[in-house]
């Protein structure tokens, strides 16, 4: 059999099954021969296809691992499924669960490489090629920012190698040199992606695809985290020490994140919810593709092509999600207690509670209670009666299996990019006023107070835009980069789960180092690749 229809084989298997098997035999960085394969825009489609399958496919990216250990390495997540290295700051190279996030990233990329590589040569429709290209780049560009903001210094791989070409691996490229590459990927994909729903020439960019405002967006989200590792290093912070290399001012950073925010909260077919009724309902697992929704990992209730997060983020067994390993992630009593307004309506009314009469009255399965044993209110201090804390926001009562919920997994929606403008025009101007109207765009449409960084210092105004994050954003994959960007991680998880937590002992579990701002490469990639030190 020719080699072209092995591909389409495998192709075929993507969309039948978003690579729900095992891949962890396969190496991350060899590509099979393509020479025959990209010779049309099918193929290219098809290709490119395989590369968003790759965002929910294994067992350690945001199918399942990845979502988990970003809750569990925060001071949010009271995660205990296989976890608790992470949870408690003790990870090393031989954890198990960085091996699969790090080899399933790299098969992103790789598949990224090569729609990137081999479309620009097929005879097709220039929009649409380059629209293709565009979202291979933007994948490209959010995997290795996934890499650079979890590991630091990695291989920088932009081309596919052929399973004849014999490679011992690359060294790890400096902070400068991934983000540029990441910069420039995103540039290109803001500049010829799509918007939301439109058409040209008989194709249309379907909803779950990466647009312009969701690459401005990234990009936005880029240089924020540029801007602010490059000021906390400034400021003494080791843990983000490599960040003194970028070669731009911490104010050039800010004004780049502000201005990629602009294009993108201006762009249309996406907007605010308006109420804390609507804000509840973009969180409905049939309504994942919203208009606050700027990036979506695609769920579904079809064998193999459905998410895990409900699973994962709501007690198991519950009804609330489909049956099998999950039911592990729970929020720290810790964090609600002393790091988010438990108050707020949008952490109330997303959160599962036993509310008589209301329609977050959940009937949860005996033995496997979900509800909270006391007012959210009273008993602050006692960490205990806090202890079955679980999100809303993932509910899917249909699904059937581990992996077919609908939920779709947010990876950027509108209120983030509200909150980065908010930061980096504070940071710009030094005036924490300078937030405030974005920061109210989402405290009206709930409910809350309006409000008003007038004659605020910086570090409060930091600490309260830490806490906004929180509640608006919590369980939806930021904290732990939230944390380490702002150079607050040791701080924050030794204050929920280390030094001055009485269950603990001073220096023990939950305590941080500058290191652990960083996961280290795993030991298996060390021991194949001669070429990291």
């Amino acid at each position: 059999m020719k080699i072209k229809a092995l591909n389409k084989i495998k192709i075929i298997l993507i969309f039948t099954c978003i690579f729900s098997c095992e891949v962890l035999d396969e190496d991350p960085f060899v590509q099979t021969n393509t020479e025959n394969y990209y010779q049309n825009k099918e193929d290219a489609i098809d290709g490119l296809t395989s590369a968003y399958a790759r965002l929910k496919s294994g067992n350690g990216y945001y199918k399942q691992k990845f979502l988990s250990t970003l809750f569990a390495a925060s001071d949010q997540g009271l995660s205990t499924f296989e976890l608790n290295n992470f949870k408690n700051g003790t990870v090393t190279s031989t954890d198990p669960n960085i091996q699969l996030i790090w080899k399933d990233i790299y098969l992103a990329i790789r598949d990224a490489n090569n729609v990137i590589a081999n479309v620009p040569n097929i005879v097709m429709n220039e929009e649409l090629k380059l629209r293709i290209l565009a979202e291979a780049k933007f994948l490209r560009a959010l995997n290795y920012f996934n890499l650079v903001r979890c590991f630091g210094e990695v291989p920088l791989r932009i081309y596919p190698v052929e399973a004849t070409v014999a490679e011992q691996g690359l060294p790890v490229s400096s902070i400068v040199d991934i983000y540029s590459n990441i910069i420039e990927d995103l540039q290109y994909a803001a500049d010829n992606c799509w918007d939301r729903n439109e058409s040209r020439n008989g194709e249309i960019n379907n909803l779950g695809r990466a647009t312009k405002a969701s690459s401005n967006a990234l990009l936005a989200k880029v240089y924020l985290r540029m801007a602010s590792c490059k000021r906390t290093a400034l400021s003494g912070n080791e843990g983000n020490t490599k960040y003194l290399e970028l070669p731009e001012s911490v104010s050039t950073y800010y004004q780049l994140a502000k201005d990629r925010c602009d294009l993108s909260l201006n762009d249309n077919g996406f907007s605010l919810s308006v109420d804390i009724n609507s804000w509840m309902s973009i969180f409905d697992a049939d309504n994942g593709n919203n208009p606050e929704m700027l990036f979506d990992i695609q769920g579904s209730n079809e064998i193999g092509q459905g998410t895990a997060v409900s699973n994962l983020f709501t007690p198991r067994n519950s009804g609330l999600s489909g049956t099998g390993f999950g039911g592990s992630n729970k929020l720290k009593p810790r964090f609600i207690n002393f790091h988010l307004d438990k108050n707020d309506p949008r952490f109330q009314n997303s959160i599962i509670q036993d509310y008589e009469n209301t329609s977050w009255a959940f009937s949860i399965n005996n033995g496997s209670t979900a509800y909270i044993p006391t007012s959210l209110t009273t008993g602050n201090t006692a960490s205990w009666r806090l202890w079955q804390v679980w999100t809303a926001k993932y509910v899917d009562s249909g699904a059937t299996t581990p992996y077919t919920s609908r939920q779709n997994w947010h990876v950027i929606r509108l209120a983030d990019v509200y909150l980065m403008r908010a930061e980096a025009l504070a940071e710009m101007f030094q005036n924490p006023d300078m937030a405030s109207n974005d920061i109210n765009s989402l405290r009206g449409r709930v409910g809350m107070p309006i409000f008003s960084g007038s004659g605020m210092t910086m570090d409060n105004f930091r600490t309260i835009l830490l806490e906004e994050r929180a509640v608006e954003l919590y369980m939806e994959g930021h904290r732990f980069f939230d944390l380490t960007r702002l150079g607050v991680y040791d701080e924050y998880c030794s204050n929920v789960l280390g030094s001055t937590s009485s269950q603990y002992v001073q220096g023990a579990i939950g305590s941080r180092q500058p290191e652990d701002y960083l996961w280290p490469i795993p030991i298996s990639e060390i021991s194949a690749n001669p070429s990291i030190n």
